[in-house]
């Protein structure tokens, strides 16, 4: 179990966009009424030797006064595995860190060590009982690739990691929407579907609230090395307690940035991004049977914003791009959206969108702003930070989080409420100019 969330003390080089003219909306500007004083938190057990980089592709999980926080550490240490199943080679090592608050502020604990091949995700979710449950890659190597290749749950009590259960060790799955199966058994697929020993990748959880079971998304790599089979991904989903499989997205190339959710009557809604021909996509329970459908069209950046509100809006954030902003569309039941809306247009705005509900069942989202405004080649350590973009009575209201300067915060950003309050996870980057390196540390924001 985790203890509930009363905090009241305060604790102690960004991704390059497209070069071109970035906006200035004067319109854009924060509206917010009045400066708003936020708690910060240093993470502490993140990143317990030098060289390890912490914050990375941060997701949250609340559930009544309970939040929890799991983020990939990236470390200097390396590990022996195969490439190709030719040549011996080795692969950085990231560690998984489970984040609980505590009576001073946010504690972190490593949980496991991994020789991923490259960051793929992690997943958290609390169980019915209030125990937080983690999915992550676990397990061999698969034959092809380098790193974990298996789908893999395990409950965190105290900052301990209990026996992990095998979810998925392969391709085969139980079943798959009908309108896709020739995806899988035409002559080019070669029954691409059912085979490979790469699997568990960008893992989502969720707790289905009609049945109090939990639920994973992940991405079905096959082999995992060659084009064919990235560009043949599957995207699979297991509900407990079984966790039978069945593949949600045959063979498009998906199954990147996952996201789940769940309406209030129990319906599945995934949300993952083609890399292949660039969109995201939505794949989605309904009354007759699993429906998939293109929400947004075109290039985006890491980490989509996803969430299903208790009265069943169904909610997404993006960044465009092409257009270098902050997208949002919704839906009242998964299958009809609005039109994309810009939420904020001040400048190269909205990296690694984080959504969540408030209270009230307004969506909120957490976001990187970039840069303001200018001609630049990248984010600028002075004009850019974490924001929060709140829409209320059909308006967004934008407020400043935090914008240290000489620093980039907000990147890699996981929001929650938790007793009302939003609270945010994000990783600050600095550059230490005598020792010629960069630093990433893990923060927590507390809402007043």
């Amino acid at each position: 179990m985790v203890g509930t969330f009363g905090l009241s003390c305060s604790g102690g080089s960004g991704d390059e966009p497209d070069a071109g003219v970035f906006k200035r909306d004067a319109q854009a500007a924060d509206t917010a009424t009045g400066p708003v004083v936020w708690q910060f938190f240093d993470v502490s057990g993140c990143g317990p030797q030098a060289g390890d980089q912490a914050g990375y592709q941060t997701v949250a999980a609340a559930a009544d006064t309970q939040v929890a926080f799991a983020s990939l550490v990236q470390t200097s240490d390396q590990a022996p595995c195969t490439v190709e199943g030719r040549a011996a080679t080795t692969a950085l090592e990231f560690k998984i860190c489970v984040v609980l608050p505590s009576a001073g502020g946010f504690v972190g604990t490593i949980v496991t060590e991994l020789p991923y091949a490259a960051m793929m995700g992690v997943g958290l979710a609390f169980d019915s009982a209030g125990v937080p449950m983690l999915a992550y890659t676990g397990g061999p190597s698969a034959q092809f690739r380098c790193g974990a290749s298996d789908m893999l749950l395990a409950s965190v009590s105290g900052g301990v990691l209990g026996t992990p259960s095998t979810i998925a060790a392969g391709s085969q799955s139980s079943g798959m929407p009908l309108d896709q199966a020739a995806n899988c058994t035409s002559a080019a697929a070669q029954n691409v579907c059912n085979l490979g020993d790469a699997t568990g990748y960008w893992p989502a959880l969720a707790l289905d609230p009609s049945s109090g079971k939990l639920a994973v998304a992940f991405r079905d790599l096959h082999f995992g090395f060659a084009d064919t089979d990235f560009n043949s991904s599957d995207v699979e989903f297991a509900r407990g307690d079984t966790y039978s499989i069945f593949t949600a997205d045959v063979a498009r190339g998906g199954g990147s940035y996952i996201r789940l959710g769940f309406s209030p009557a129990g319906k599945a809604a995934i949300v993952h991004y083609n890399e292949h021909v660039p969109a995201i996509w939505l794949d989605h329970e309904t009354d007759q049977g699993w429906e998939s459908k293109q929400l947004f069209v075109g290039a985006i950046r890491e980490q989509i914003g996803f969430a299903v509100s208790r009265q069943g809006l169904h909610a997404l954030a993006y960044f465009d791009e092409a257009r270098q902003l902050l997208a949002y569309s919704e839906s009242s039941d998964g299958s009809t959206w609005t039109a994309a809306e810009d939420v904020d247009s001040d400048g190269v705005t909205g990296y690694y969108p984080s959504l969540a509900f408030d209270a009230d069942g307004n969506p909120v989202i957490a976001y990187y702003r970039c840069n303001d405004y200018g001609v630049a080649q990248g984010c600028d350590m002075n004009k850019d930070g974490l924001y929060l973009a709140r829409r209320s009575a059909g308006t967004w209201n934008i407020q400043q989080v935090s914008a240290v300067s000489g620093v980039n915060d907000g990147q890699y950003t996981a929001l929650a409420f938790v007793g009302g309050k939003a609270v945010i996870a994000f990783q600050q980057t600095s550059y230490d100019v005598v020792a010629g390196a960069s630093k990433s540390i893990l923060r927590v924001a507390k809402e007043p």
